[in-house]
């Protein structure tokens, strides 16, 4: 695969959820969406975690691991996951 295709798949691995996401609320009344469907910050909060996923994926690629597209989408889902488990606080032990 090349770069580009790397990148592209991690990239539509990035945009799975959020299109999930926006696929369970597909019949609500315009009036009954949630509020951050319109939000400015969504979005560009959005784009940047779709973009990291693509990033994974072509870090992976430019390192040297053989990635396949399936792999490249899997990297691109998993990493705001990958995010969010390495700046969790660690558990306080009295």
């Amino acid at each position: 695969m090349t770069p580009g295709e790397v990148l592209a798949f991690g990239v539509i691995g990035g945009a799975l959820p959020e299109f999930y996401a926006i696929y369970r609320i597909r019949h609500y009344k315009k009036e009954s969406r949630p509020l951050w469907l319109s939000s400015g910050f969504y979005w560009i909060t959005t784009i940047f975690m779709v973009a990291l996923g693509g990033g994974t994926a072509f870090l992976y690629h430019h390192i040297g691991v053989k990635i396949n597209p399936m792999m490249a989408i899997h990297l691109g889902l998993a990493t705001p996951v990958l995010i969010q488990t390495a700046i969790k606080e660690k558990p306080k032990i009295d």
